[in-house]
């Protein structure tokens, strides 16, 4: 009996022995799972704590995130018809709006009678040099839909002919001086304040008329 126990522990043991030569090479992890280990004069790989910093260092690596789409229903209150006009629709997805070219202009907006002007308004000189400090020049020139444009370039012509030929009104009733803001013209209509600085129309009319018939009573 004796003799039969040592045969059955030595076959266990040569069994054992088998079984763990034919688990490959591994370390246990204190989780249980195996990880290779590294073979002679191999270089460590980074551990993932490790590869995420590195790739957070490199901003190159990094999608830039989706910017959120400009807001400018406060603007369309009064401005409906930029609402899906060209140059709105190429700029407003991707988060630039009314404000970034023409300020919070809140003066402006909360002018009944319309007559106060943008925060930012734009003489033809200035459009191009605007629109480049987003689009650059020196890009530009490389594309094959601006090279003529830079070529030959003429008195007068701004980006703004090609990307933004409806970013007007066809009938301007308020006209300001776009370097000053000093109101130049105006129709007169909706006049919603007795000392309106209104240039002609009927409010300026209401005003000479009484000034004209003051005098006349003196």
């Amino acid at each position: 009996m004796p003799r039969r126990s040592n045969v059955i522990a030595t076959t266990l043991g040569v069994v054992l022995a088998a079984c763990w030569l034919l688990v490959p090479l591994a370390v246990r992890t204190s989780g249980g799972e195996a990880r290779p280990t590294a073979s002679a004069g191999a270089k460590p790989s980074p551990t993932p704590a490790i590869a995420k910093t590195k790739a957070d260092a490199n901003p190159q690596q990094q999608p830039a995130p989706r910017p959120e789409p400009a807001d400018n229903s406060y603007c369309y209150v009064c401005h409906a018809n930029y609402e899906h006009e060209k140059l709105t629709k190429a700029h407003q997805p991707v988060g630039v709006g009314c404000e970034k070219c023409h300020g919070m202009s809140v003066k402006h907006s909360g002018d009944e009678d319309g007559l106060t002007p943008p925060d930012k308004m734009y003489a033809k000189s200035a459009v191009d040099p605007f629109c480049m400090t987003c689009h650059e020049k020196s890009k530009l020139v490389k594309r094959d839909d601006h090279k003529d444009y830079f070529r030959d370039l003429q008195e007068g012509e701004t980006c703004s002919d090609c990307h933004a030929e409806k970013h007007h009104l066809a009938v301007r009733t308020r006209i300001w001086d776009k370097k000053t803001g000093k109101l130049v013209k105006d129709d007169g209509v909706r006049m919603m304040l007795k000392d309106s600085p209104a240039t002609e129309g009927a409010a300026a009319k209401s005003k000479h008329g009484s000034a004209g018939e003051q005098s006349k009573g003196k």
